[in-house]
């Protein structure tokens, strides 16, 4: 019976430790498939820049609301309370200035009043304002377009890069396990007298060589899963697998340069800078106000509260203004001028901005045909290559050619593998990049 339970718990021991080693195999085997789309996703939404930009968008919606009210008629009330001495403890007479009562005389005085003043023509400085507004409101729209179209290219280079690396890295660790056979290898020949020294060291120095650029490689690797964390939001675990980039059949690679969200931010930002020009020019010319003013008030020689008792006296005015800047003449020639040069700025930026978008489409339409002829060549290498290892593979079974020859045929294939894997997700990189900028020029 002793023995019976002895062998039960050996038994129970053994699955607890079985179990246990297949759940830290499945953890440690654990691997989270990437998508392009589900990047991008989450990089739009984590964005603080577009979130940035989304607010100056609102900033000037409130400005323009903010510039509404200057057509409208101000309005403003007033009440005054004072006390007023001559000195000479008589009376005086009143004096009235525009809006001020004067009183010669010593009393307790109280007024109320109601004024509204209406700008009636100011030469279109209110409308040339508000159209500046207006203009930053679509150009802040554009700059979001423009900012998003920068993150999705930016994302999709670090995905490409990323996966590139992640290929490359699978490859070279074939290839460094072949090079640490080869050393095995030269070692045995060593000592058996059939290779010398040099030849020995001249394959250890390849096989570090192989394991240093794995390890580069590695290390490039886990920066573009930071650079990808960075954009997202969210840790990237170590062991990922990249969904292949889609290669979008296009049937053309044109966009128009003007309808890019970049070109189209200068041309609202420029039409708006022209509107402030516009509006500090209007500032030589006088304004001309409609203006009018309802005023209660009263009065008392000796009692605060009489005087307050006595305010029934009324006084209504309308009047029109005109006024004539002629101290700010020079302050807005200056204003001019700063607005002018900053035209100009505008549009040598745009100019640029051009020139180097239409040269980016360019270089995109020659590197996609080299893309697609690289393609071909190296997947017509590799298909020989494959074709070759097999019949090695033979040859070498029937020991008809030496171990030596198959592995380093193989690293050659491995080789030419990585080459082509890069290639066919430069390709894909390349058709996104287009369609991306297509996409953005295609907006309403």
């Amino acid at each position: 019976m002793h023995t019976a339970s002895f062998y039960k718990k050996i038994i129970l021991i053994l699955l607890l430790e079985i179990f246990i080693t297949i759940s830290a195999g499945t953890t440690i085997s654990y691997c989270k498939k990437f998508s392009l789309g589900i990047v991008e996703q989450q990089a739009i939404e984590h964005s603080p820049d577009l979130d940035k930009f989304t607010v100056e968008t609102q900033l000037q919606q409130a400005r323009l609301d903010d510039q509404q009210y200057d057509f409208y008629p101000t309005l403003r009330a007033q009440g005054n309370s004072e006390y007023t001495s001559d000195l000479s403890n008589g009376w005086g007479s009143v004096v009235s200035v525009g809006d001020i009562v004067q009183s010669t005389g010593t009393k307790y005085q109280n007024s109320v009043s109601v004024r509204a003043n209406y700008v009636l023509y100011d030469f279109g400085t209110r409308f040339q304002k508000e159209l500046a507004l207006k203009n930053a409101i679509l150009a802040s729209k554009s700059t979001v377009l423009a900012e998003k179209l920068k993150l999705r290219l930016n994302v999709l280079q670090t995905y490409s890069a990323a996966m590139s690396l992640s290929h490359r890295i699978k490859n070279l660790q074939k290839i460094v396990g072949y090079s640490q056979e080869l050393n095995h290898l030269y070692e045995r020949l060593l000592a058996a007298g059939k290779k010398g020294p040099i030849d020995a060291a001249r394959q250890f120095t390849e096989l570090k060589r192989k394991e240093n650029e794995l390890s580069l490689r590695e290390f490039e690797f886990d920066k573009k899963l930071e650079e990808l964390s960075f954009f997202t939001g969210c840790a990237v675990p170590e062991k990922v697998e990249f969904t292949e980039l889609p290669q979008p059949d296009l049937t053309d690679f044109l966009f128009d340069v003007e309808k890019h969200p970049s070109i189209e931010r200068y041309k609202h930002e420029l039409a708006s800078q022209h509107a402030k020009t516009a509006a500090s020019e209007g500032e030589y010319f006088p304004k001309v106000s409609l203006y009018s003013s309802y005023l209660l008030y009263g009065s008392d020689g000796k009692d605060m509260a009489k005087s307050y008792e006595n305010i029934s006296e009324s006084n209504f005015k309308v009047g029109v203004s005109l006024v004539v800047p002629l101290s700010d003449a020079l302050r807005n020639r200056h204003k001019v001028r700063q607005s002018e040069l900053t035209e100009q700025r505008i549009r040598a930026e745009k100019r640029k901005l051009q020139e180097q978008l239409q040269t980016e489409l360019n270089i995109s339409q020659r590197q996609y045909k080299y893309l697609i002829n690289d393609q071909k060549n190296k997947r017509d290498m590799v298909n020989i290559l494959e074709k070759e290892l097999k019949m090695l593979t033979r040859l070498k079974k029937a020991q008809e050619i030496d171990a030596e020859t198959a592995i380093r045929r193989s690293i050659v294939l491995l080789e030419q593998k990585i080459a082509l894997d890069k290639s066919v997700i430069d390709l894909s990189h390349e058709l996104l990049r287009l369609q991306y900028q297509m996409e953005a020029t295609r907006h309403e």
